[in-house]
């Protein structure tokens, strides 16, 4: 009791002294260093883990096979070409292993980057459209989603999008608001960025934006020549990687998730997606949900106000044309609605607002600045758990690493190809050679080759080789209780 009774006296001489910082100059300087604490987060505790298995590792694979095929127009994971996605977050990651070396920091390092971007432009655009007060709490809210937060750390597309959605909102409230129309041609480069993170699914802006203007009377913008411009800026710099890839490799390409499949498809076939999954989803992972539903009403109420009317529409065309968009597509994940957090975060931060009012506010913000300070120093300092748990493999590609000699090939019996081979190409440096599906492939394969064979299988596969192989025929080389590598010798 002792402790709190201190810290909140030497909060309230903070906040009503000429603290280290002039109280005129307070307000910039507190949001400043909460950037700051922000930036030093999101990239301090990149390197200690393991990369997770699925999403994370095929994106950190197909960054590690540009410089493995020396191919940096087709992205492919290992030997097979992909379109799983556009080649921008690869190309990043490709570069930066060129340039230091391939490993979990570097792999990260693009989210990690769109992430205080993300934060930066979040704080930038609230303040255009409302004020600092609301800018410094749209930081607040999302530095303190743990689900936000923790996509800065993923080897994801998600967050990168959400950057590119949040920098074409920012540049077209500046060209609203400065009266400079060449901001259009930056809202032309974000959407550019949007496709080439995520294809088709990061073309939120051309959804946003056309609305925005509509529920704003100002239709004739969207036919206005600067915006036009833009907008064919964006479709040009998209051409130059798109119309390429499908001159190449045609209809495979088009109808891909790089391609035009998402619209196609109305997301991936074969895939059901409830409308309201979204809804519910974001009721359950987003903790500020009630304060934003809050910050709506309030916005709702603010239409009849012509000074903030426009800034309430923009928000609001923002949050509902992402969540719309998910609502109709066959696929979900809990992922995809990140983009759609910042614009949460900033009718929550709304909310709030409501509630903290006047000197309440000046010692909540130092407040917050107080212990996000001392948080960071404790994150820093103390072993923290991954935002998601690293691959259950990395013994098997480690093992690899040491056993498995380049010229000697890899087959895996079964399982499912594609974990085995990202997991295989971002660690072991190696591609699988070849995915054998039963016994009689098995001894084909052994038949047929001159090179050393290593065979990767589950212990329950492994099952199969014990009963149809002789244990003098069998080597195992390592195994764990995940997998086992293993040899046939000849003579079988």
């Amino acid at each position: 009791m002792n402790l709190i009774k201190s810290l909140s006296e030497k909060l309230t001489r903070a906040v009503n002294n000429d603290w280290v910082v002039p109280k005129s100059g307070r307000e910039k300087f507190l949001d400043r260093f909460y950037l700051f604490l922000l930036f030093v987060l999101c990239f301090i505790k990149l390197e200690p883990y393991i990369i997770p298995q699925l999403d994370d590792m095929t994106h950190a694979a197909m960054g590690i096979s540009i410089l493995q095929t020396g191919d940096w127009f087709t992205m492919h994971e290992g030997k097979m070409i992909s379109w799983l996605k556009p080649p921008l977050y690869f190309w990043i990651e490709a570069v930066l292993f060129k340039i230091f070396e391939p490993g979990e920091y570097w792999a990260k390092f693009p989210a990690a980057l769109t992430g205080f971007l993300t934060f930066l432009f979040s704080y930038k655009t609230a303040c255009k459209l409302f004020n600092r007060k609301v800018g410094f709490l749209t930081l607040f809210v999302l530095s303190t989603s743990l689900f936000f937060l923790r996509y800065t750390q993923r080897v994801m597309l998600d967050m990168p999008v959400a950057f590119a959605v949040t920098l074409g909102v920012f540049a077209v409230v500046e060209a609203q608001i400065s009266k400079n129309k060449n901001y259009y041609f930056l809202f032309g480069l974000a959407a550019a960025l949007g496709y080439y993170f995520k294809g088709m699914q990061g073309l939120y802006l051309f959804g946003i934006i056309p609305l925005y203007f509509v529920f704003t009377g100002q239709i004739k913008e969207i036919f206005s020549s600067r915006f036009l411009l833009s907008v064919l800026t964006a479709f040009t710099l998209i051409g130059l990687w798109f119309i390429p890839q499908y001159l190449t490799h045609g209809r495979e390409f088009l109808l891909s998730q790089s391609g035009i499949g998402p619209l196609i498809y109305g997301g991936l076939p074969g895939y059901e997606n409830p409308f309201y999954n979204p809804f519910k989803n974001l009721l359950r992972m987003f903790y500020w949900i009630l304060v934003s539903v809050y910050g709506m009403w309030i916005g709702i109420k603010e239409l009849k106000n012509p000074v903030r009317k426009n800034s309430f529409i923009m928000l609001f065309s923002w949050f509902w044309t992402i969540m719309a968009a998910l609502s109709i597509s066959s696929v979900f994940g809990v992922r995809y609605f990140i983009p759609a957090l910042v614009p949460a975060g900033m009718f929550a931060a709304i909310g709030l607002e409501k509630v903290i009012k006047g000197k309440n506010f000046d010692y909540f913000h130092h407040a917050a600045v107080f212990f996000a300070a001392a948080i960071l120093t404790i994150i820093a300092v103390f072993p923290m758990p991954p935002a998601k748990k690293g691959s259950k493999y990395i013994s098997l590609y480690r093992c690899v690493n040491h056993i498995v000699d380049k010229k000697d090939k890899i087959i895996l019996y079964k399982d499912r190809q594609y974990i085995f081979n990202q997991g295989l190409v971002f660690y072991s440096r190696r591609p699988l050679d070849k995915q054998v599906r039963d016994l009689k492939e098995l001894k084909e394969e052994i038949k047929n080759t001159d090179k050393k064979i290593f065979i990767i299988s589950t212990p329950q596969d492994y099952g199969e080789i014990e009963q149809y192989f002789s244990k003098e025929k069998i080597l195992k080389v390592a195994s764990s209780g995940n997998w086992i590598l293993f040899q046939i010798k000849d003579g079988y």
